[in-house]
């Protein structure tokens, strides 16, 4: 997979994470939605989570039922999550710096990238990701509203 399509995952995870955010077009979220959809279901396989189940948490806004290595999956095929379970942040700050154009837009990916780097520093009991994936969704979900009317 190239580059670009890793960066384009990486803002689709942050860009689900930011509502409305208006750097990117309804285009744009499309694109990235549907290149991200296939290792959502990869994942949701391995982890006995049915398209069905992905679709209505999506819509609720509720992932909480859902295991931890399922988001860990997920992050490590977009390589936000390393080899050694941590989040990447170096690699998301490359990637962004590398394919974001609008510096408001890039701006905004890095301070999201800086508050949630902070989950490397915080002691878990796995090293397959989970528990850091688990910890990276809960960073993102306060920032929604922070970034709302970016």
């Amino acid at each position: 997979m190239s580059s670009l399509k890793y960066v384009f995952l990486f803002i689709g995870l942050i860009a689900a994470s930011l509502r409305n955010v208006r750097a990117f077009t309804k285009e744009e979220i499309s694109t990235i939605e549907s290149a991200m959809r296939p290792f959502v279901m990869d994942c949701g396989k391995e982890y006995g989570v049915s398209e069905e189940e992905i679709k209505k948490a999506k819509e609720s806004g509720n992932i909480d039922s859902f295991d931890p290595c399922l988001f860990a999956c997920f992050m490590k095929k977009i390589e936000l999550i390393n080899d050694k379970g941590e989040f990447d942040a170096e690699k998301a700050t490359e990637m962004t710096k590398k394919f974001i154009v609008d510096e408001e837009a890039q701006n905004k990916i890095m301070e999201v990238i800086d508050k949630c780097g902070s989950v490397n520093e915080q002691s878990v009991a796995d090293d397959k990701g989970c528990e850091r994936a688990a910890l990276l969704v809960k960073c993102f979900e306060p920032l929604k509203d922070q970034f709302g009317g970016v």
